[in-house]
């Protein structure tokens, strides 16, 4: 499981809009370029979009469903591609919130996506890439929130 922390001088609330604004998620991430609600009601279980992602020249699609929503706590969504449960965890911090991402990957990939991670196109180490844009992603959204 990769994870991923910052310490944010933001109320939950705060934080909680940013986290849960899949189409603005483009503004922090270094692969994502933002998302589109899809199914069902918004940011609830069960709710289904899509999140647009670029690295380098290839782009791809991922198709995500809401797995668990405490409203101002805990949002987690699991992608199709690669099979990955992506987490958020908001917690009051003193005068500020920390927030948690963490990716934890499960089952095995489809065929496409294996052949994808093994050419490398995605990056040598896709690990240690994933893992230092998820802090990339809470860093930017640290500075978008204290700017």
């Amino acid at each position: 499981m990769d994870r991923a922390s910052v310490l944010i001088e933001a109320t939950p609330s705060a934080v909680w809009g940013l986290v849960t604004d899949i189409a603005g998620m483009g503004r922090f991430s270094p692969e994502n370029t933002g998302g589109r609600w899809t199914g069902g009601e918004p940011v609830t279980v069960g709710a289904t979009f899509t999140g647009s992602n670029r690295h380098g020249v290839v782009r791809w699609t991922t198709h995500c469903t809401v797995v668990d929503v405490v409203p101002g706590e805990r949002f987690s969504f699991e992608a199709d591609e690669p099979k990955a449960r992506w987490s958020y965890l908001i917690e009051p911090n003193g005068t500020g919130t920390r927030l948690t991402e963490t990716r934890e990957l499960y089952g095995t990939p489809a065929l496409w996506v294996r052949f994808v991670q093994r050419s490398k196109v995605l990056g040598r180490d896709r690990d240690a890439l994933m893992q230092a844009g998820m802090q990339t992603t809470l860093e930017r959204m640290k500075a978008f929130l204290e700017g």
